[in-house]
């Protein structure tokens, strides 16, 4: 009887005045059960058992995270030659969106957009809409070869960002053909671009078919859009691969971060 009276209660939703432990959050924001089981080798139980909300929570969360993911903080510029960035992606992630983000936030040094995107005309437009606005050079190119001239154009630039089309990760003739565009300069740092709305199996597969292309960086949009980040810990877990930003919503140019430890753990534990 006892034990049918636990599992009834076990079994019952929790309340909305009931406290989450931290251990309790990432449970329950879906992170696996390898994770789990390093999460308890490392962080004391006591902190396991803190609120999740807490002071405490955070920085126990935020100091394991660092030590088990590879995080970033963003994009670093380079010294006497200008630092090249490409956005990759499936599409409708918000590599456009994204790109103009990052690009606001360096306003303030010299740099240059290009796109790639020409397969929708939306997509150029609306890179040119944001080129005007925050006052930035936009060239339009059509292939590999174009694009070497274009960065040849702004090697003056301290950052060039480049938008590419969006490829699906099932189609090998477009994941060709990212991977020789891209082959045509060697220093470009390239950024995957996955929404954290995808699924955790999708995520994966999209991992997978894009390291042809030698991803540099994981950059996660739409962390406002869902519920549930774990899968995110999990993609990274035992993976050199780094995050470089989080975004969570469409305002350019404030909803993107730096995808620091402590910015991952307060939306794990949100």
């Amino acid at each position: 009887q006892m034990r049918k009276m636990l599992r009834q209660v076990m079994s019952q939703p929790r309340t909305e005045n009931e406290i989450l432990s931290l251990q309790d959050a990432l449970k329950a924001q879906e992170v696996n059960e390898a994770v789990m089981q390093d999460v308890i080798r490392k962080i004391p139980q006591a902190m396991l058992l803190a609120p999740h909300d807490s002071e405490e929570a955070h920085k126990a969360l935020s100091e394991y995270l660092h030590g088990a993911l590879k995080t970033g903080t963003g994009i670093g510029l380079k010294d006497g030659r200008p630092k090249i960035v490409a956005l990759i992606g499936t599409t409708g992630v918000g590599k456009t969106t994204t790109i103009a983000k990052i690009a606001a936030r360096f306003v303030l040094v010299s740099v240059a957009l290009i796109t790639a995107d020409t397969y929708r005309i939306s997509a150029v437009e609306q890179l040119k809409t944001y080129s005007d606005i925050i006052g930035l050079p936009l060239e339009i190119v059509y292939s590999a070869v174009e694009l070497k001239t274009a960065i040849r154009k702004h090697r003056d630039k301290k950052l060039i960002l480049i938008d590419t089309a969006g490829r699906s990760q099932n189609n090998e003739y477009q994941m060709q053909e990212l991977k020789d565009f891209l082959a045509e300069e060697p220093a470009i740092e390239k950024h995957l671009v996955m929404s954290a709305t995808t699924k955790a199996r999708d995520a994966e597969k999209i991992l997978e078919r894009f390291s042809a292309c030698r991803p540099d960086r994981l950059l996660f949009t739409k962390t406002d859009e869902t519920d549930s980040l774990g899968f995110i810990v999990n993609l990274l877990f035992d993976r050199r691969i780094a995050l470089s930003y989080l975004t969570n919503g469409q305002s350019v140019p404030d909803d993107i971060e730096p995808a620091r430890p402590e910015v991952l753990a307060k939306l794990l534990l949100r």
